[in-house]
């Protein structure tokens, strides 16, 4: 069944995690205080070990000093690097142990839950496969330009009869070669595109407002009656009438409800032919369950989720996406 309201959704949300996956989720508990335990004895061993580091290096000067006369300097120096990088690397190798233990107690909690999730609610599919084409993105005249791509999940869904594609996506520009090559991050969080049965005939740009915007030829300001909005973004399109008929002041709240949902630094969107993109920038890693610091079927972090993918329904709502009617 498709999913018909965002209402639905939310119910649809929380019977899935009384009834299903508290047991699922239950087995993980036993797991996550073993590693907590663990993380936590690393954090204590580096605590320990990074102030002895400097006595290291003074003791073990004024020693070699005393003990080894016929040493010089240099020697002394290269033997003392040696000797402090030993708890150094230590605290490395504990540090990794740190990241490796909470990344890979995220990742085993994410894939027992995310597809059982997912399968109960019948909105969306977790995927590998990167869900959205670099063309879609590129012809959204969106982002500024990039050749590099990296990525996390991706989710494809469909509600009320519009096509949902999701990509967590990092893109990065690389010019240069060799020691002159330098990476510049253009994105970083999650791009949506929204594949509505109502065709847009223009091309209309929000962006956030800053200083100077690099916008493509063709597109003029839209000026918007929501002072609150204005200050935040500019909007450019090559339809005045269009983009008017789009920005109500419904999908202005709603396109400000996903960046609270998804606590992102800023949000921008691109609407045209090819359907609409949303660039909703974050580092924070989303769609995250099974946190070390907190009990395995802790609620909130699972409604976390269920409001990121909610203020994406509820935009489809707002913009009656699913409706196929011209202007």
């Amino acid at each position: 069944s498709i999913m018909q309201s965002v209402e639905e959704f939310r119910k649809n949300f929380d019977s899935v995690y009384y009834n299903k996956l508290l047991n699922i989720v239950e087995p993980f508990e036993k797991e996550r205080k073993k590693n907590l335990a663990k993380v936590i004895l690393c954090i204590i061993t580096i605590i320990i070990i990074v102030p002895l580091i400097p006595q290291l290096y003074k003791y073990g000067d004024s020693f070699l000093m005393s003990h080894y006369t016929n040493l010089n300097f240099e020697d002394r120096t290269h033997l003392l690097i040696w000797l402090v990088s030993i708890p150094v690397a230590i605290c490395v190798f504990l540090l990794i142990q740190i990241i490796e233990t909470i990344k890979g107690f995220e990742n085993s909690v994410k894939r027992t839950v995310m597809p059982l999730i997912l399968k109960s609610l019948h909105t969306f599919a977790w995927t590998t496969q990167q869900s959205i084409t670099i063309d879609f993105v590129i012809n959204a005249k969106l982002l500024d330009d990039f050749n590099m791509k990296g990525g996390d999940d991706n989710f494809t869904g469909r509600y009320k009869n519009v096509d949902i594609k999701m990509w967590e996506a990092t893109l990065m520009k690389k010019s240069g070669v060799g020691s002159k090559k330098i990476i510049i991050p253009r994105f970083t969080g999650l791009l949506v595109a929204l594949f509505p049965q109502k065709q847009y005939n223009g091309l209309t740009i929000i962006k956030k407002d800053k200083l100077i915007n690099v916008i493509s030829d063709g597109l003029q300001q839209v000026n918007l009656e929501d002072i609150e909005f204005e200050k935040e973004y500019n909007v450019y399109s090559n339809d005045q009438i269009e983009a008017r008929y789009i920005l109500t002041t419904a999908f202005m709240e709603r396109f400000k409800n996903i960046k609270l949902a998804f606590r992102a630094s800023k949000i921008e969107a691109s609407i045209s032919e090819q359907g609409i993109l949303l660039a909703i920038s974050t580092n924070r890693d989303l769609f995250k369950v099974g946190k070390l610091w907190r009990p395995v079927a802790d609620y909130e972090q699972f409604k976390t989720m269920a409001d990121e993918f909610a203020s994406i329904l509820e935009l489809i709502d707002t913009l009656k996406l699913e409706q196929n009617i011209g202007m």
